[in-house]
């Protein structure tokens, strides 16, 4: 589930800021800018009844400019707008408790994600019974 959550999220990311590179948990030494990085902060899971389970992942969204150092927090702050607009629905998931700051020129957009899952198990047919036919009397 979570990587159906990562996809939505690049989806909305690709639809905003197309060509903006994406990592997603971890960022290389030489990363691309501008870039995004997304990453699972935390993550709880718990059963409910029968099959069904619940779930809440928080995840976080780092944007790195690419923009000189004056022009840095405005980029930022027009991107943490423009994602604080956009991420209210991400496909089929809603983000929940949105926050934003800027720390060292690098924007993080936190926010959770609440979704439910039911697994479906295969069921066993029943076998094939085999009768004895010959019965003595």
């Amino acid at each position: 589930m979570i990587d159906e959550i990562k996809q939505a999220i690049a989806d909305k990311l690709e639809e905003l800021y197309p060509g903006y590179t994406l990592y997603d948990e971890d960022i290389p030494q030489n990363f691309k800018k501008p870039s995004f990085l997304v990453t699972l902060v935390e993550q709880s899971y718990g059963k409910r009844l029968d099959n069904k389970f619940i779930g809440n992942v928080t995840l976080d969204v780092a944007y790195f400019s690419n923009k000189g150092k004056n022009e840095i927090k405005s980029d930022c702050q027009a991107v943490m707008m423009n994602l604080l607009r956009a991420f209210d629905l991400l496909d089929t998931f809603r983000a929940r408790n949105l926050q934003a700051n800027i720390t060292d020129n690098v924007l993080h957009i936190t926010f959770n994600v609440n979704y439910s899952e039911i697994k479906i198990e295969e069921f066993v047919k029943m076998q094939k019974q085999t009768t004895n036919e010959y019965v003595k009397e």
